[in-house]
């Protein structure tokens, strides 16, 4: 196995290097950043246009960044989320407070709290660049925490059991995750990049290093 990440001291290449060389070992590609077209991505379609094995692959990496993808595939697997919709303007049946995050390829970290129903609709057009992209709509039923998932561990103890489940279906191995925390538990909301001062990286060393033990 490869491993390839920006933090050189334990990585096999970095990516700047690796995305020049042919490759031929299965790779783990550890990256605090896997939006489309950013390094992380173009790491891992690197690997796949050889035909090998890659953590994560590509379609991974989209169904979570990509926010209604992320809320399907994480209800299909029993992680638990509340009801969103996709919107381009307001409808009568929305009321405040909710949580908006914008569905398209140029906007990162996107979340918005709106607690006022006359703020949503400048606040839809904003994110939704004039209705050309969607906006997912959800809820506001909890505390909204922001956290940082780094091989199953979590920067938040209270939410350990669900960032574990989180990478066992996602396999991604660093993101941050927008979740909300009620009576019933950790509620998923959304997944983007970890600021890389976020991350925990000895956490994510040590995980380096016992994935490597074990190939």
């Amino acid at each position: 196995m490869i491993i390839v990440s920006e933090e050189e001291d334990d990585s096999d290449s970095n990516p700047l290097f690796f995305l020049r060389q042919p490759v031929y070992d299965s790779v783990l590609n550890i990256n605090h950043d896997y939006r489309y077209l950013r390094m992380g991505y173009y790491v891992s379609a690197h690997a796949e246009t050889f035909g090998v094995e890659v953590t994560p692959n590509c379609t991974e990496i989209m169904d979570a960044y990509r926010n209604p993808l992320l809320m399907e595939k994480a209800k299909r697997n029993g992680i638990r989320t509340n009801e969103y919709r996709l919107i381009t303007s307001v409808k009568s049946e929305f009321n405040a407070p909710v949580l908006l995050f914008a569905v398209n390829p140029f906007t990162n970290n996107s979340m918005k709290v709106v607690d006022s129903d006359s703020k949503l609709p400048e606040m839809i057009k904003r994110m939704s660049m004039g209705a050309r992209f969607p906006v997912s709509l959800h809820p506001l039923t909890g505390e909204v925490h922001e956290i940082v998932q780094m091989f199953g561990e979590s920067t938040n103890e209270e939410t350990l059991a669900f960032t574990k489940r989180f990478y066992e279906v996602f396999n991604i191995p660093i993101c941050k995750l927008v979740v909300q925390i009620d009576d019933g538990g950790v509620v998923l909301n959304h997944c983007e990049p970890a600021i890389k001062k976020e991350v925990k990286w000895d956490i994510v060393h040590d995980k380096m290093h016992e994935i490597k033990q074990g190939h």
